[in-house]
């Protein structure tokens, strides 16, 4: 019954527009919110516990917009605006109190986020939307002790914050749909990505595959595979320009389901169910028109030209910039 009449009230009073934006944490993620925020005309309060953390929080937010007006993303007004826009405070309240929603980015530690939406849930309005920027934590613990954890959930955001599209948006137990609504409109009307998880999600899909590439990268390094820097080559050289506009299905449907099977048993590897059941259908991807996804031969051809356009485009940059160097340490 009280969450019933929790998500109610939120119906009633959650903001059509979210205008008036806190961002508790000012490391190099919350400052990257913040100038995102203000650049698209938000006013942003920014809190840090110390006078000493809040200069510093200044002075990456004069660079940060600096190198947006060097590279033509932002005119020298519009930074100098969005600048003016962020106001620093080491007093919490003043972060929570009159805000549309609040964006939580302090370390990852249950204890101290929990002891932060305590603090978010007593000092904000019942219709305060309150979002943890948590990499791998339950939404659920995080809002424990609210009182309102239907407006409690996750707005998870990659670093830099500010350049990389993707946000994901994962509710807690208790959230409100309506709240997780908002923040998907929101995000969007920023210009951002975001991907809605249908529930509580700790460490949702990006920080769960990131890590599966440092645990492989550590192991070969440890095994002595390849050095660090040769792994840093691989993948910023070879893996991650593609993954730039091309991303694992489809990656494995342009190879060929059997193939893939075929070089997992040479390696020893376990098939696993999802592609084997595949493979025995025929369903072996763009050679036979299905596999992850739906291959037509004008979506096969849009397919190829995207991701060779993509790539022509980085060696551009390469031959511009005289990149690739070979990174100092390498032999």
């Amino acid at each position: 019954m009280l969450r019933s009449a929790g998500a109610a009230t939120l119906r009633r009073m959650t903001p059509k527009r979210l205008m008036r934006i806190g961002v508790v944490g000012g490391g190099a993620m919350g400052c990257g919110i913040a100038l995102e925020l203000a650049t698209a005309g938000r006013q942003v309060v920014l809190y840090n516990t110390r006078s000493e953390s809040s200069d510093r929080a200044r002075m990456k937010l004069d660079r940060d917009a600096a190198l947006l007006v060097e590279t033509g993303l932002l005119s020298p007004e519009r930074a100098s605006a969005a600048l003016g826009r962020i106001r620093r405070t080491t007093v919490l309240a003043e972060a929570a109190v009159d805000q549309d929603l609040v964006i939580e980015s302090v370390p990852e530690d249950l204890a101290l986020k929990q002891e932060v939406f305590r603090e978010l849930d007593r000092l904000a309005a019942p219709n305060t939307l309150l979002a943890s920027n948590t990499t791998a934590l339950s939404v659920t613990a995080i809002a424990r002790d609210c009182v309102r954890p239907e407006r409690v959930l996750s707005a998870h955001y990659y670093l830099p914050a500010h350049l990389i599209p993707l946000v994901d948006v994962i509710p807690g137990e208790k959230t409100s749909p309506e709240a997780v609504e908002t923040v998907r409109r929101f995000l969007e009307e920023l210009g951002k990505a975001p991907v809605v998880f249908a529930r509580d999600v700790p460490g949702s899909v990006g920080p769960r595959l990131q890590q599966a590439i440092i645990g492989e990268a550590i192991r070969l390094v440890q095994e002595g595979v390849a050095t660090p820097e040769m792994v840093d080559r691989v993948l910023t050289q070879g893996l991650g320009r593609r993954l730039g506009v091309s991303g694992v299905f489809d990656r494995l449907d342009l190879a060929g389901l059997d193939l893939v099977t075929a070089i997992l048993k040479g390696s020893g590897r376990p098939v696993p169910p999802v592609l084997a059941q595949k493979v025995e259908r025929g369903e072996l991807g763009l050679k036979t028109g299905q596999g992850f996804y739906t291959w037509t031969p004008d979506s096969t051809a849009a397919f190829e030209e995207r991701v060779a356009r993509h790539l022509i485009t980085q060696l551009h940059h390469d031959r511009a910039t005289g990149r690739p160097r070979t990174p100092e340490g390498e032999q």
